[in-house]
C-alpha cells in the first residue's frame, strides 16, 4: 500500500505525476478537496476502483438513518476517470486518510489532485 501525495492544480497548469496502483491498495491524506485520477492503460480489461466509506450510517434529523456506501467506479480499457472529492466525515479513517482498493492493477495508474483554492 502506498501513501499518495496530493498534487495542486494551479492556474498556470499542472503536469501530474502518476503512480502505479499498488496491489494492496493506496491511500492519501484527505482534507475534503482532493480527488483521484485513475488511468487504465490496459488494451482490453476494465478495472474496478473502490473508495471505502469509513462511516456507513448516519442519523439525519429529517430523513432518519442514512446509509453511505463505498464509491465504486469501473474504468474501461484505455479510459481515465476522475473520482471525488470525498467528505471527510464519511471517508476519512483514523489517520485522516482515504483508502483506495483495486480489483487488478496491471497498467493502472493513479494520482491525487486538488484545485488551488486561493
Amino acid at each position: 500500500m502506498a501513501l499518495l501525495t496530493p498534487q495542486k492544480i494551479i492556474d498556470l497548469g499542472t503536469i501530474e505525476t502518476v503512480a502505479s496502483a499498488a496491489a494492496g491498495g493506496d491511500s492519501f491524506v484527505n482534507s475534503g478537496v482532493e480527488f483521484i485520477h485513475v488511468k487504465n492503460g490496459h488494451a482490453s480489461a476494465a478495472y474496478v476502483v473502490t473508495i471505502t466509506a469509513q462511516v456507513t450510517n448516519i442519523h439525519h434529523q429529517q430523513f432518519g438513518t442514512v446509509t453511505k456506501s463505498n464509491v465504486t467506479k469501473s474504468v474501461a480499457a484505455g479510459q481515465d476517470a476522475y473520482i471525488g472529492p470525498f467528505k471527510q466525515s464519511a471517508f476519512n479513517d483514523a489517520n485522516n486518510r482515504v483508502q483506495i482498493t483495486y480489483d487488478a492493477v496491471t497498467t493502472l495508474s493513479v494520482a491525487v489532485l486538488y484545485l488551488d483554492q486561493q
